[in-house]
């Protein structure tokens, strides 16, 4: 018979596949596990009973829910919870959760849904300028450069609802629109002035006053359309969105400053804004010049009915569709207009570019409109925007060509009023070229028929006439919206069908094909392999994009070259294929789900490859994803860990180090299901919240909920080790209120007495303060009462058990191996931390298993007893003789546990 004392000095292996047990000759498999339920190993090589979940707040309508974080800096934190077509906000500061919400008030705007204009001002100034209320719509636009078009009211503020928080909410069908608000006419200092984009925005503010003056107005000639504004009605705030329960899986999204850029297979894309702690917006995502597909290629002319505001667009034959409501067009025309209301100074309209010799570089000039002061003609020969010098002036209206000799010269040229030139009224200013080119954009806003549109003109048109010189925009409801975004290189990236478009450098909103040089926009599709969604992307050292079938690498000609329009190339680096869950990335490293949804591979840069490699981090577990992952985010701190969530509702938590090689497998079991997880940081360790949906009291309910810090589950004295768990701490109480959300459960408690600290006997026969397991009962009317022990603070909640059980101990043969040897686990001796006397169980097996003894070194050891360390003698294991004896422990919350080591003594019987 072989005996041997096998250490097990690390916990950090994680679990592994039943299927890789008979594996005894890999070391790796000596220290891993069959089952690691809520045991959390630390890279160090200890493992504890995992901390548990404090209850945050509750769900909105208890409904499924996608988290997404808001991380301005490390001290600037949001968390933005997204359910079905609805947006809440929870701030997070000094470690505390709140809801954003809106106070009760009666404050009004009166008539905020524009059913009528009373109490409204209307004010335009400049021709063609428009206010008007109609049809329970604000509309404005205002053509002229330096007019007004402006709808203002004053909004009364009852005494008891002066110095409250509270908010507008304003609806923009088509924006952008500004908005202010002030403590007096044409103020700011409620709201500063701020651009207001199509979608819903609620705005928070504290009258300090009776009154509170707010203005909407434009500077554009399109037409802009509000369609409400009012007071937030009080509870939570609630913006709606576009995604609904269907669509919250499929969001991916990344940030800059205060604006997060959200993607989502089959719809346009968004932005989440805040302006402030209470004030946050959900609008449309959009870009005013591109991108654009391929030039026309058919023999349909498009021709535009006005060079710019609002206007129609007529094809030449049918091929206007509904769902191109949205989508850009880009028109070319030869010769070059321009037709500008100026009503300002130091106001300037659009140019003409000129070139050629002799006649052809004469244009025409025309001064129209009923104004006062000196307009100026100006040339550059730099460029359309800077070097203009003063070539003509004028005093009355006028027209005449205009040749100005320089030939073979390229310069622009522009009317307008320079500083201190202008007196009054609008001038209305013409160019007209024969020569060149221009291409003006607009916006479809309406369908009409197939050869007609509504359109916004953007960037003016050059001419009316018709031309075939056009392209259609790249997104759009017929075309299709990308997938997916992403930061990388000083570009926004966006993704998706079998393309991939990177704005203008450092302008995350422009994809104008104009721009000059490497600073260009990049608009390029995959060009081989199927045509396939494209699931994620991660700006590693290249820019990596997730599609079905590959993981492609955006390229250029070396590793350290940014990317550029001409230096740009795309290859597959892997060929594992992407699940539609976002992808994470640690350092310069990428973390992903593979097609199958079960396994998960690393992405790594390889010196050989001069490519990113895929490593299979689920090879020794391949069932660790079995039913599927639905969700994952990363936590740096303390220890780098991936938490994947499944879709039965555990977390697959992966123990990350590529340094030490630790990859490690364990699992969070809760009594529910876990469906989605953010992480924000942290000032000693990371954030992980849960959205959880639980079965309380028989009906469905869904919590947010915050996983407690490592420090915060030592049981000296505080012990946070359970889940959905309120902390109380206040004045010593033998009953504990704040329950409502566990009403009809059993609870555990731990709770300790700072006035009358609890104390126990070591077994070195010391004292010291801990906590104590109070026991479990059953919430009441949202209370628990009868606690034995008064207590200034404890922490109440749901309990959990934590279950390790080693994979195959083959140890002690002398013939060879131990596997299929009768053997048993006779003594184990245990190195511990933090761990309650009566908080780790033992066995062979999870049905026959003892306590820790009550006796040490000839000493009783107290019942409630906290170890700061124990490292005590080896005992007896119950159990009986197997050919497949293992070590199984077990501790239960409340009571914190934390396993050092252990030393197994196997005796193997080789008859």
């Amino acid at each position: 018979m072989g005996k041997q004392n096998a250490p097990l000095l690390a916990f950090n292996r994680g679990e592994v596949s039943r299927y890789a047990l008979g594996r005894v000759d890999v070391e790796r498999m000596r220290l891993s596990a069959e089952e690691q339920i809520n045991w959390a190993p630390w890279v160090l090589g200890p493992m504890m009973l995992r901390p548990g979940l404090q209850h945050v707040g509750g769900i909105n309508d208890d409904l499924t829910s996608r988290l997404v974080p808001f991380i301005f800096s490390n001290t600037d934190l949001a968390l933005i919870e997204l359910t079905d077509s609805v947006m809440r906000v929870w701030t997070v500061a000094s470690d505390v959760e709140t809801l954003v919400t809106r106070a009760s008030v009666s404050t009004a705007v009166i008539n905020g849904d524009f059913s009528s204009s009373v109490s409204w001002t209307l004010s335009t100034s400049g021709a063609g300028s428009s206010a008007t209320i109609s049809g329970g719509k604000l509309d404005v636009s205002m053509p002229t450069s330096g007019g007004t078009a402006q709808a203002k009211q004053t909004v009364a503020v009852a005494g008891a609802d002066q110095n409250v928080r509270q908010a507008f909410r304003i609806v923009v069908d088509t924006g952008p629109v500004l908005f202010k608000a002030g403590s007096t006419s044409g103020g700011a200092d409620y709201i500063a002035q701020t651009t207001l984009e199509t979608g819903t925005h609620s705005l928070s503010f504290v009258p300090i006053g009776a009154s509170v003056f707010i203005q909407l107005e434009t500077t554009s000639a399109q037409i802009k359309t509000v369609d409400s504004i009012t007071i937030e009605a009080a509870g939570a705030m609630e913006i709606p969105t576009s995604w609904d329960a269907d669509d919250l899986p499929y969001i991916r999204f990344t940030q800059s400053g205060d604006i997060i850029y959200v993607g989502c297979k089959g719809q346009q894309q968004r932005q989440i804004e805040r302006r402030g702690v209470y004030s946050w917006s959900v609008v449309l995502y959009k870009s005013n010049d591109g991108p654009f597909q391929n030039g026309n290629s058919t023999d349909i002319t498009l021709s535009p009915g006005s060079l710019s505001g609002n206007t129609t667009v007529t094809a030449s034959r049918a091929y206007f569709q509904s769902s191109h409501v949205g989508c850009l067009f880009r028109l070319f025309s030869t010769g070059q207009s321009t037709n500008d209301s100026i009503a300002a100074a130091n106001t300037f309209g659009s140019t003409i570019r000129v070139a050629g010799v002799g006649a052809d570089r004469t244009f025409n000039y025309a001064l129209t409109g009923t104004w006062s002061g000196i307009v100026t003609l100006q040339r550059s020969i730099d460029s359309e925007t800077s070097g203009f010098i003063d070539v003509l002036t004028y005093t009355i209206n006028q027209s005449a060509p205009y040749d100005d000799g320089l030939d073979n010269t390229i310069a622009w040229y522009r009317l307008g009023f320079k500083t201190a030139q202008y007196t009054s009224g609008t001038a209305v200013l013409s160019l007209t070229y024969t020569g060149g080119g221009a291409a003006g954009i607009g916006r479809v806003t309406g369908y009409t028929s197939p050869t007609s549109v509504e359109m916004e003109v953007l960037s003016a048109f050059s001419s009316a006439n018709p031309t075939a010189d056009w392209s259609e925009g790249d997104w759009s409801d017929l075309s299709g919206w990308p997938s997916c975004v992403a930061f990388h290189d000083g570009r926004l990236w966006w993704a998706g069908r079998d393309k991939i478009w990177g704005s203008v450098s450092d302008s995350y909103t422009s994809f104008d094909a104009d721009t000059a040089g490497d600073a260009g926009p990049i608009n390029r599709s995959v060009g081989f392999g199927p045509i396939d969604t494209i699931n994620w992307m991660l700006p590693l050292g290249r820019l990596i994009v997730g599609r079905q079938g590959a993981e492609t690498s955006v390229r250029s000609g070396s590793f350290d070259q940014p990317l550029t329009p001409t230096n740009f190339t795309l290859k597959d680096c892997s060929t594992q294929g992407s699940a539609p869950v976002s992808a994470v990335k640690i350092d310069t490293r990428g973390v992903f789900v593979q097609q199958s949804n079960r396994r998960v591979f690393e992405l790594a840069f390889s010196v050989d490859s001069q490519d990113y490699n895929a490593h299979d981090l689920t090879r020794l577990n391949p069932d660790i994803g079995s039913e599927g992952f639905v969700d994952l985010d990363v936590q740096r701190q303390p220890d780098t860990q991936l938490h994947f969530i499944r879709g039965d509702g555990q977390v697959a938590t992966l123990l990350h180090d590529a340094e030490d090689q630790v990859e490690a497998w364990w699992r969070i079991e809760t009594d529910g299901e876990v469906e989605s997880v953010a992480i924000l940081p942290g000032s000693l360790e990371n954030r992980v919240y849960y959205s959880i949906k639980r079965t309380i009291n028989g009906s469905t309910k869904r919590f947010l909920e915050k996983l407690a810090r490592r420090d915060q589950c030592t049981g000296l004295p505080e012990a946070r080790c359970a889940d959905s768990h309120v902390y109380y701490t206040g004045a010593a109480v033998t009953a504990i209120s704040g329950l409502d959300h566990l009403e009809g459960e059993e609870v555990v408690v731990w709770g300790w007495n700072t006035s009358s600290p609890f104390t126990v006997t070591m077994p070195d026969g010391s004292t010291a303060t801990t906590g104590r397991d109070l026991g479990t009962f059953t919430v009441t009317a949202g209370a628990i009462s009868g606690v034995g022990s008064a207590v200034t603070d404890a922490i109440v909640g749901l309990g959990y058990s934590a279950t390790f059980k080693s994979a195959k101990l083959a140890y002690g043969a002398q013939l060879g191996s131990a596997l299929n040897q009768t053997k048993k686990v006779d003594k184990i001796g245990l190195v511990l931390a933090n761990t309650h006397a009566q908080g780790l169980e033992y066995g062979q097996s999870f049905t026959t298993m003892d306590n820790m003894p009550m006796v040490e070194e000839g000493a009783e050891v107290d019942a409630n007893a906290v170890w700061a360390d124990f490292d005590g003698m080896m005992i007896t294991v119950p159990g009986e003789w197997d050919t497949d004896s293992r070590l199984c422990l077990r501790a239960t919350a409340p009571r914190p546990c934390m396993v050092l080591a252990a030393v197994v003594g196997v005796s193997t019987n080789e008859d």
